[in-house]
């Protein structure tokens, strides 16, 4: 199967959207453990306006807003749960009740819903698990789907509008409001690393199988939540078709090199009530279980330009239907990896 990455980039035009910080939380609340006021900022004090190159380098406006995150100045999120998961990692939104939920199994990962796909990882001492550098393309499925073969996804019809209306690729329990949730250690590069590609982690949804050569590559649609470990940047991606992205700009905040130390990342996805479709990543930049949320984008339908390629009725439909899998992304990045998951979660 072909997961390698290709860049054919399209216009993009979006939505970001700011997160209010509750103002009944404080450093000094035993509540809000989670939260830490030091030198408060509201996200709408920082708006940059970046440019995006699109195809025959045309440059198009785009805002971009973010909350200063550069040393300690830095505000916390509070979660709207503040319930744990299995690993201790605090939840930003709370589970589905009987939805589906995966976590990584680091006694067996073979457990029935982990698809390394060929990809060789091994055991570090401390507990946590080595991926060495590749077109590096592990799954996660849903306990429902019993991990469908790569034949079977590729066979499922892979018309957008029909999506639209179903509401999933598999079945109904397939994930679509989800939040994923991984720590993840880069390791420098020893010699086997393509600088060009960078150290970047990716986070993928909504996708059922990623081949260009079957159903053209329809199989693809996915959004894509992307963390730099080389800049701390961080950026979203929307795959109309594989390969065909609507790319955002890197963010202006930035937390510096985040090469060899733990960082959680979490890659949020949602449908709202008005039928746009809502992408957030936080992060836990000392790996204290102190979550801020670092970038958030709505797609309102507009953002995109080939998705009628595979049946939508416009151009830069949103994907508002759930996948049974979870990708986690990189090229070539050796790093370690613990506490994956992915949970169906309730939407604000």
């Amino acid at each position: 199967m072909c997961y390698v990455t290709c860049s054919v980039l399209s216009v993009v035009v979006f939505v970001f959207l700011l997160t209010a910080i509750p103002p009944s939380f404080s450093a000094n609340d035993p509540n809000s453990t989670n939260v830490v006021n030091s030198t408060e900022k509201h996200m709408d004090q920082f708006v940059s306006h970046g440019l995006y190159k699109g195809p025959g380098g045309n440059e198009r406006a785009k805002n971009f807003i973010m909350p200063s995150v550069t040393g300690d100045n830095t505000t916390y999120i509070v979660p709207v749960t503040n319930t744990s998961d299995p690993f201790g990692i605090l939840e930003i939104y709370p589970t589905l009740p009987n939805g589906e939920v995966w976590f990584f199994n680091a006694e067996n990962p073979n457990d029935g819903q982990f698809n390394r796909n060929n990809e060789t990882i091994t055991r570090n001492a401390d507990g946590s698990w080595h991926v060495e550098p590749g077109i590096t393309r592990m799954l996660a499925f849903t306990k429902a789907s019993q991990e469908p073969s790569a034949e079977i996804r590729e066979s499922i019809p892979a018309n957008y509008s029909r999506l639209a209306q179903v509401g999933h690729w598999y079945n109904e329990s397939d994930w679509k409001n989800v939040e994923i949730t991984g720590y993840i250690k880069v390791i420098p590069a020893r010699g086997f690393h393509n600088i060009s590609l960078a150290n970047i982690i990716s986070f993928v949804s909504r996708s059922i199988a990623h081949n260009p050569f079957v159903q053209h590559g329809c199989g693809g649609s996915a959004y894509h939540n992307n963390i730099d470990f080389d800049t701390g940047r961080f950026n979203f991606k929307k795959e109309m078709w594989h390969v065909d992205y609507a790319v955002t700009s890197d963010s202006n905040a930035t937390l510096g090199n985040l090469v060899d130390k733990w960082i959680g990342f979490k890659g949020v996805v949602y449908n709202m009530a008005n039928g746009s479709v809502k992408l957030e990543s936080y992060i836990d930049k000392d790996s204290s279980n102190r979550w801020l949320k670092i970038a958030q984008l709505v797609d309102v339908g507009t953002w995109g330009n080939d998705m009628t390629q595979c049946g939508a009725r416009t151009e830069g439909a949103v994907i508002s239907w759930g996948s049974p899998m979870i990708i986690f992304k990189s090229n070539y990045v050796t790093y370690d990896f613990k506490y994956l998951s992915v949970r169906e979660i309730i939407p604000p």
